[in-house]
């Protein structure tokens, strides 16, 4: 007994490990840095820990700080434990499958979810994605669990629900859609134990509300900054999409396909095919996989795909109001990869088809995430100056051109380092962590588009006598009336990164010698 089950335990582990030490092997070797968003988050984690940020929950910055804090603050150092979450909510996948009547289902759902280009590429990086996929699988786990149980194990169950619930809202409010598959099974049970599920997911929504309250509490003390940044890009869709709001049907049914052929792309090669073998078989004789001692209060698809249609549909609902982003229903893919489990085993799919299947999908994420430029296997690599099909383009360049500019940078350590690009504030500072400079966004208008603007603004009533200013150009006109001495320092270029870097002095300090505005020494 002991046995045969330590046989697919040691299988997981070792499968997990193999693919994680690739990924990172991928990481080290893709020739990119932080995506600005992680960038973003390093920023956070590097500074005093707060419960909430300008656009998101704190639960993936404080992941970021204990990853750096073990591995350092190298690329893997900052990407490493969000690689292993997403490892883990395949792990989790197979636990609930074993727990629903089918390990051998588990395992599969486990597979096509690793096999997934959502796991191939996003599992490279340090996102919210990554936390939220891990306790959106424990809610599902933790849910089936304490439904099927009974006494004070029940009730065990269902705090260990509430607490994967709290931690999934302080990783991303996207979690606040289990809520509506929370409803669908309460409606879904049978009614003589509608009482018990019930209070059971009372005290899970309990738990998960108690956690929130810091966040909840930091966000009502700083003018619910993180509440009203994702409004504006879901409910109101950002000023951006008022003309997409605007635009007729055949504009919004566009939007609504590009979202649709984006959770396939997302799905990938080997959950589309078994998924399409499962429809094939669909009338011919089934396997029905042992079931549990209890009986199952719902069936085992019927569990699954509730935890995906009504995130699909929430995010189909926002791509024909405006426009959705593609990873927005991410957590979906959890649903669909134990559904695609469960109707591979009863439409008795070989366990060589569904390897061949797993490996190309993992083949493919690995060649798109090593591949550059796209463009390259078609034979039309793209011209100078033109977009590259290329996933990891808007990371590439900035340990480059940052590492030029640093030596010329180093001697004004100790003044503002000025800029109107949150990409590239936050690259600096975690390219340039080492001269700990002190950050400004500069906002000519005085919106407050992101953290910088908001916590580290250049005030012109407060402006400092002298400056730093880094930009892919010259400071613009506002600036330069508050500064009308300038000097260039230097310029970099690397790729599609082109930075220059200014020295700007108000009249009257004793700084080096400047010369008027737009004279070059």
């Amino acid at each position: 007994m002991i046995g045969s089950r330590l046989k697919p335990a040691l299988a997981v582990v070792l499968g997990l490990a193999l693919l994680l030490a690739w990924r990172c092997w991928q990481v080290l070797h893709s020739g990119a840095g932080l995506h600005v968003d992680e960038a973003q988050y390093w920023y956070w984690s590097s500074r005093p820990l707060e419960w909430g940020y300008f656009s998101k929950p704190p639960l993936l910055v404080g992941l970021i700080r204990l990853s750096t804090d073990l591995f350092g603050h190298g690329l893997l150092g900052v990407k490493a434990l969000a690689m292993v979450a997403w490892l883990l909510a395949s792990a989790v996948l197979w636990r609930l499958g074993a727990a629903m009547g089918s390990e051998r289902a588990g395992l599969i759902a486990a597979a096509l979810l690793a096999a997934t280009p959502a796991s191939g590429l996003l599992g490279l990086s340090a996102t919210t994605d990554s936390v939220l996929m891990l306790f959106w699988s424990l809610v599902m786990w933790g849910s089936w669990r304490a439904a099927h149980a009974e006494g004070a194990v029940a009730w065990r169950w269902w705090a260990l629900t509430g607490l994967a619930l709290g931690l999934g809202l302080l990783s991303k409010y996207t979690a606040g859609a289990l809520s509506l598959s929370a409803l669908w099974l309460l409606w879904r049970c049978p009614p003589a134990r509608r009482g018990q599920l019930l209070a059971g997911l009372a005290l899970a929504a309990g738990i998960a509300i108690l956690l929130l309250l810091p966040h909840l509490f930091w966000n009502m003390h700083n003018g619910w900054p993180t509440l009203h940044h994702t409004l504006d890009i879901t409910v109101q869709g950002g000023a951006a999409s008022a003309a997409d709001r605007a635009a007729g049907w055949g504009h919004k049914l566009g939007s609504a396909a590009e979202f649709g052929l984006g959770q396939l792309l997302l799905l990938g090669p080997a959950g589309l095919a078994v998924l399409a073998l499962a429809w094939k078989r669909r009338h011919q004789p089934v396997v029905q996989p042992a079931t549990t001692a209890t009986p199952a209060l719902w069936s085992a698809l019927d569990y699954a795909w509730t935890f995906a249609w009504p995130l699909l549909a929430l995010g189909l609902l926002q791509a024909l109001r405006a426009k959705a982003q593609v990873n927005w229903a991410l957590p979906a893919l959890l649903g669909i990869c134990l559904a695609a489990g469960w109707l591979a085993v009863r439409s008795k799919i070989s366990g060589k088809v569904l390897a061949t299947w797993v490996l190309a999908g993992l083949l493919l994420s690995a060649a798109i995430a090593q591949g550059g430029d796209l463009r390259r296997w078609i034979g039309r690599p793209a011209a100078a100056g033109k977009p590259a099909w290329d996933i990891w383009s808007r990371m590439r360049g900035w340990h480059e051109a940052l590492g030029a500019l640093a030596p010329a940078l180093a001697p004004h350590r100790d003044l503002p380092w000025v800029t109107s690009d949150r990409t590239l504030l936050v690259q600096i500072g975690y390219e340039l962590r080492a001269l700990q400079p002190e950050l400004r966004s500069w906002s000519p208008g005085g919106q407050v588009r992101h953290h910088f603007d908001w916590k580290q603004p250049l005030r012109p009533e407060a402006a400092p006598a002298a400056l730093v200013f880094l930009g892919d150009e010259a400071p613009d006109a506002a600036l330069l009336a508050l500064y009308p001495l300038v000097r260039p320092l230097a310029e970099a270029e690397s790729g599609r990164v082109k930075l220059q870097a200014w020295l700007l002095e108000r009249p009257g300090t004793a700084l080096a010698t400047l010369t008027p505005t737009g004279q070059h020494p």
